[in-house]
């Protein structure tokens, strides 16, 4: 993976700041465009082998360069990945299909990008018919992904990883699933009065992590209730995905300004179903 290069192209300066620090830390050459001009000599200079596109760039929207892209012999066949905030509907209406061409909605997490990266470059070519299509649901589906960069304060006298950190994992984990839901966890709390309160967690601690390794932390939801929600969670290294370092739940009741009980709002409910999978066995339940 360590010689594998990804090129992308968007306008969003602090997003490719971000993106670009956590695939380099995890063995990929990054190479970046902020316009669509840019982007396509980036392509033909770099030859990149992975192309995580914008679609609504100046220089040329994603779809105009797309179409550039695919006309050239050298990135004809090149993986290209739209990272937008654009309906999948409006991107397909835009573009004419082909073989290895993915969509990946915005917001998205490194950890998100880094998989859906991973996870095409295994693949191999697909059928030179195939249709655009969303990131296989064992990347894009069922559970969420951010990093987390171990800080020196996380750790303990032991220099590892402090086992009630990983709780705070953990909350960043939903935070960041709500907030890719467009459910921001303050304006639960300010606008609509619905607070999530934990009421049960649970982790089980497989391996130590230490300072400044580069977590995966993995999130879903394995219970959805009338008035509570259950999130899962797994942590891996993310320089090692099969390396395990914990896995836990937290059940949270859903309760109004008064405390009281309350159902989930529709929208809320629709889009944590989205991610509704089964839990990790801990082992407490073996």
């Amino acid at each position: 993976m360590s010689h594998k290069t990804i090129l992308i192209i968007d306008d969003d300066q602090s997003l490719v700041a971000l993106l670009k620090e956590d695939l380099e830390s995890l063995g990929f050459g990054v190479v970046v465009a902020f316009d669509g001009i840019q982007g396509v000599l980036q392509a033909h200079q770099s030859k990149p082998d992975v192309i995580l596109l914008d679609f609504h760039l100046p220089g040329g929207d994603g779809d105009l360069v797309y179409e550039r892209l695919r006309q050239a012999r050298d990135t004809a066949q090149t993986p290209i990945v739209f990272s937008t905030v654009a309906a999948a509907e409006e991107v397909k209406g835009r573009v004419r299909p082909s073989a290895n061409t993915y969509f990946l909605s915005k917001p998205v997490s490194p950890g998100r990008v880094a998989s859906a990266i991973r996870a095409i470059l295994a693949e191999g070519k697909p059928a030179a018919d195939a249709p655009l299509s969303s990131i296989p649901p064992s990347v894009a589906g069922k559970k969420f992904e951010m990093t987390v960069r171990v800080v020196y304060a996380d750790t303990d006298k032991m220099g590892v990883v402090y086992y009630g950190n990983f709780f705070r994992y953990f909350e960043q984990g939903r935070t960041e699933l709500l907030r890719s839901l467009g459910m921001r966890y303050r304006e639960l709390e300010t606008q609509r009065q619905l607070y999530l309160p934990v009421v049960g967690a649970a982790c089980d601690y497989l391996t130590p992590a230490r300072y400044d390794d580069l977590l995966i932390v993995r999130t879903w939801v394995c219970a959805l209730g009338r008035a509570s929600v259950t999130f899962a969670y797994e942590i891996v290294d993310a320089e090692n995905p099969g390396r395990g370092l914990a896995k836990g739940r937290t059940r949270h009741a859903l309760v109004n300004g008064q405390w009281k009980p309350t159902r989930a709002p529709d929208e809320l409910r629709r889009a944590m179903e989205a991610f509704l999978g089964p839990g990790p066995r801990l082992k407490s339940e073996a």
